[in-house]
């Protein structure tokens, strides 16, 4: 566990992101993270995997999730109906690292026919090791340095 902040994290795939999900899952708990699989024995469908990764990530039970399905999209879509949850869906580590240090992510969402297992491991341990803001020039960090509580405050006139 690279990222002392980061303890528990909840991660489940569909049918089409079930192996990547092994994959990183298997990863995750050697690099020493309390890992939840939300589909440990038999993928579920993709719409129950976003569901049950955001709603742990809402309920503050787990510091980050990830779900993953076929393209990623439909996870990440579903994922950013929930309150509080910010879900970005990754096709590189330069994504992935770039999702958590401007945007201030809290679910990475991959998919599985895009995304090979190696790649997806470095993913996440990227994801997962990057800290919001950590890292930018002064000049990037002026810019983004508001743009996530603006999010926050515009998020309380959507989800009233």
């Amino acid at each position: 566990m690279k990222n002392p902040n980061v303890k528990h994290i909840i991660i489940g795939g569909d049918p089409g992101g079930f192996s990547l999900k092994n994959a990183i899952r298997d990863h995750l708990i050697e690099e020493g993270y309390d890992i939840t699989d939300v589909d440990s024995d038999a993928p579920i469908f993709f719409q129950d995997v976003a569901k049950k990764v955001a709603k742990g990530v809402q309920s503050q039970k787990f510091d980050r999730g990830i779900a993953i399905c076929g393209t990623g999209m439909g996870v990440s879509i579903i994922c950013n109906k929930h309150k509080g949850i910010y879900a970005a869906l990754c096709e590189s580590v330069y994504q992935a690292r770039r999702a958590r240090q401007v945007n201030n992510t809290n679910v990475l969402c991959l998919g599985g026919f895009i995304v090979g297992e190696e790649m997806g491991r470095i993913m996440a341990d990227a994801w997962l090791e990057q800290e919001h803001m950590s890292g930018l020039s002064p000049n990037v960090a002026k810019i983004v340095e508001h743009e996530f509580d603006q999010l926050v405050e515009f998020e309380k006139t959507v989800f009233e």
